[in-house]
């Protein structure tokens, strides 16, 4: 049997949330293929598999979030939930536009970036008025026109970085991070010239804390580090393997990873890490 399920912050009561279960003998293309899936409203789940994006009212029936045509790789959501923008996917001569969606209704509110690069990686400012995002060229070559902003309706396009990848908007919209030739970087959204926050030996970006004091990002070798952005100061938290996901608690005193901490079990864990480096806590295997 496969479900969606919610649980207690401390890993119990875990329960599948009606309308999202299946058995193996069923067809439920809803949770065939999970790449995201985000509590962006109290009662509001967002869903992505590798073609659309679903909306979950908790207790109700999963829905397409609009008509967009396309195949929708990653979406990110303002912080009150009531928008999103998604990406086409990012392959060969698949370009297209970033797509801003309004949430649950589903009506557009823009495309950004055309139809003649890809227009991928897109993240929302907090109020929803603003997307950054990368462009690269709809080939196999590799090449890139940097990270972009414009307005959520399509308008005002503007390139803010000539390299760079995984942009994400501070919380409170003054600061966008990103990532370039292994090191964490920020710069203004109105542009101008970027900071270097950690130097070298970064492989991922994961997001934020929601104070907008720290940033969490994967060092090569696996490791999940948090870094103060204020000093510049890390700190260590667990090793990573298998493509964690890592997400903020909302007092962004904690995170909840998934993640194989050891090579030798290929079972998944759900960890709960405080960011200041104390004891993790494993709160659920397999």
């Amino acid at each position: 049997m496969r479900a969606i399920c919610v649980a207690t912050a401390d890993g119990k009561s875990a329960a599948p949330l009606p309308h999202t279960v299946c058995t193996r003998r069923c067809r439920l293309d809803l949770i065939d293929s999970p790449t995201q899936l985000f509590w962006v409203q109290p009662n509001l789940l967002l869903y992505c598999d590798d073609f659309r994006i679903f909306t979950i009212p908790v207790g109700g029936e999963p829905e397409l979030l609009g008509r967009e045509p396309g195949s929708f790789e990653q979406f990110s959501a303002d912080s009150a939930g009531d928008r999103v923008a998604a990406s086409f996917s990012n392959c060969p001569r698949c370009a297209g536009p970033v797509t801003v969606l309004s949430a649950p209704a589903g009506s557009l509110v823009g495309r950004v970036g055309g139809k003649k690069l890809d227009n991928i990686t897109p993240n929302l400012s907090p109020d929803g008025t603003q997307v950054v995002f990368v462009r690269d060229y709809a080939d196999s070559s590799g090449r890139t026109k940097g990270i972009w902003t414009a307005s959520a309706n399509g308008s005002h396009l503007r390139r803010l970085v000539p390299n760079g990848f995984t942009p994400l908007w501070s919380p409170d919209g003054g600061t966008i991070a990103y990532w370039q030739s292994n090191a964490l970087r920020l710069v203004q959204p109105q542009g101008g010239a970027s900071k270097t926050l950690v130097r070298q030996g970064v492989d991922a970006i994961f997001g934020w804390s929601p104070d907008g004091k720290q940033i969490a990002f994967q060092r090569r070798g696996g490791l999940l580090e948090v870094v103060d952005v204020g000093t510049g100061k890390v700190r260590k938290l667990l090793r990573l393997r298998f493509a964690p996901s890592v997400v903020w608690s909302p007092n962004s005193q904690e995170l909840l990873v998934k993640t194989q901490p050891r090579a030798s079990n290929r079972c998944a864990s759900l960890w709960r890490l405080p960011a200041d480096g104390s004891k993790p806590q494993l709160l659920r295997r397999c």
